[in-house]
């Protein structure tokens, strides 16, 4: 077993929709601190997933993930086949207090339905208001944590526009191959 200080290697993301769908994505841990981890992996879809006459995500697109402790979402880096950057794909989510739950997997992440969309020159989509609703309707979701993911997803829209949103660690960071990982 490698030293638990060893990166890059390779990691776990757990993933749960409400109530119980749960996931588990291949990527590589490349970066480790008690405030985030960085993890690259392959994009896998069903299908295409378009915003604004565009694909932003299709099987063999690669994405690297930011996920932080105690915040109400996870971002990822979106990049084409080519490797060429198409936006980011912002994740509301519950807020973890642990990153890891051991050397290979991440704490379950749980998704609250709202996503954002941010395109290379800052325009923001906000995606899956449908899904919160109907997850809403069956109970799957309080009204009081649906209302916490809308305030978050605000939030971060007006962070966007404001310029302070992605931070600048994250503009900078690019893929650490030309093609796959995981």
């Amino acid at each position: 077993m490698m030293p638990r200080d060893q990166l890059p290697r390779p990691v776990t993301i757990l993933y749960r929709r409400l109530p119980n769908d749960i996931r588990e994505f291949p990527g590589i841990l490349r970066e480790e601190t008690s405030a985030r981890l960085v993890i690259e992996s392959s994009i896998v879809v069903g299908r295409p997933v378009r915003c604004s006459g565009k694909t932003i995500a299709d099987n063999g697109y690669l994405a690297i993930w930011f996920i932080f402790k105690s915040k109400w979402y996870d971002l990822g880096k979106f990049y084409d086949m080519e490797r060429k950057w198409v936006g980011y794909y912002c994740d509301i989510i519950k807020p973890v207090n642990n990153l890891l739950s051991d050397y290979t997997r991440t704490t379950m992440i749980t998704d609250l339905f709202l996503d954002l969309w941010i395109t290379p020159d800052g325009e923001c989509f906000l995606l899956d208001e449908d899904e919160l609703e109907h997850s809403l309707k069956k109970h799957h979701i309080s009204t009081a944590l649906a209302r916490q993911a809308r305030e978050q997803t605000t939030s971060l829209i007006h962070r966007v526009r404001g310029g302070r949103f992605p931070p600048p660690s994250i503009r900078k960071t690019e893929p650490l191959e030309k093609r796959s990982v995981a």
